[in-house]
């Protein structure tokens, strides 16, 4: 309970540091993030483009006189009360951005991670059961190169191959425009098939990182002296490597597990803006491409406590998991 207690005194202190940072950093960006609207109502009315970044900041709520520590104090006070922003483009909250979009984020991050994860442990339990030989040279191979390829090249090769050449898979979104949300068989199997192009592009380099850590986990354990006395007693290969190898090497892949789910919340900007796909990936590309500083600020404040969390749950995770680390 203590250690419990000690971790989230210091959760909290990383947490204050990290959104204290993020405020003052996407304050420091360069330019105006009413300038877009500025040139286009510039445009319109045919005015001065200052006359018209008043009328901007005006209609986006921007308070350019007031001092940055006065906005950080009012950031910080609606932060504490659950409110993490405003959208200035979108004008509505980030809270209500962040309720229609994680949804969709947190269907694809998990079936990735539960798919990835899965065929990743396998595969490299597997190929460290056959050291050295071809299989598995060729499995590691194979994987440290597509470990290496950026999931948004995938996206592209996807959306290119399996929407616009076979059309298996919708070009984008989240389900049709023209379907009204339910829990109808109709409406599940659409959204599956919509989630299907992200999926893929995520699910694959993360298999390959799997299969390289299970692969370098599995021969440390292979060299223990529990796993030989197993073998001289005459216990099954199979039964070895089910019960004392693979149970074992897991272990710290269980606590990155958490923290991998952490990071992929907002790690996903690109593949979901390729695919057109709603979630806070897509959200956070278009805060970034629209200067909208209030959605940026909130959804970067809402993915650091995601990764905060998920260390902290992979940490309790691994202590009670592994009874060789014990908990003070």
């Amino acid at each position: 309970m203590k250690f419990i207690l000690n971790r989230l005194i210091y959760l909290l202190f990383v947490l204050f540091i990290a959104i204290s940072g993020i405020f003052f950093l996407i304050n420091k960006m360069p330019g105006d993030p009413a300038y877009g609207l500025a040139v286009s109502i510039s445009q319109q009315r045919n005015m001065d483009i200052n006359k018209a970044l008043e009328i901007a900041h005006q209609m986006m709520g921007i308070d350019t006189g007031e001092p940055l520590f006065i906005r950080y104090v009012k950031f910080l006070n609606q932060f504490i009360r659950g409110n993490i922003g405003y959208s200035t483009y979108y004008q509505t909250t980030v809270n209500e951005i962040v309720a229609k979009s994680l949804p969709w984020t947190l269907l694809v991050v998990f079936i990735s991670i539960l798919i990835s994860f899965i065929i990743g442990v396998y595969l490299g339990a597997f190929s460290a059961q056959k050291r050295g030989r071809a299989v598995d040279i060729s499995i590691s191979f194979v994987s440290s190169i597509i470990q290496a390829i950026p999931p948004f090249v995938l996206a592209v090769l996807i959306l290119f191959v399996g929407a616009i050449k076979l059309r298996i898979i919708p070009l984008g979104g989240a389900y049709p425009v023209d379907m009204e949300p339910s829990l109808s068989m109709d409406f599940i199997i659409s959204v599956i098939k919509h989630a299907i192009g992200p999926i893929v592009a995520i699910s694959i380099p993360q298999i390959a990182v799997w299969t390289l850590a299970m692969r370098g986990n599995t021969p440390q354990i292979m060299e223990e002296d529990y796993i030989r006395f197993a073998m001289i007693r005459g216990v099954k290969d199979s039964t070895i490597a089910r019960k004392y190898i693979r149970n074992n090497a897991i272990l710290p892949l269980v606590a990155s597990l958490a923290i991998a789910f952490g990071y992929m919340l907002g790690g996903n900007t690109l593949v979901e803006s390729i695919f057109n796909y709603p979630g806070i990936g897509f959200y956070f590309g278009k805060a970034i491409a629209l200067r909208d500083y209030g959605l940026l600020t909130g959804l970067f404040s809402l993915i650091v406590v995601g990764v905060i969390i998920a260390t902290f749950l992979a940490e309790i995770i691994y202590s009670l998991i592994d009874p060789r680390v014990k908990v003070k």
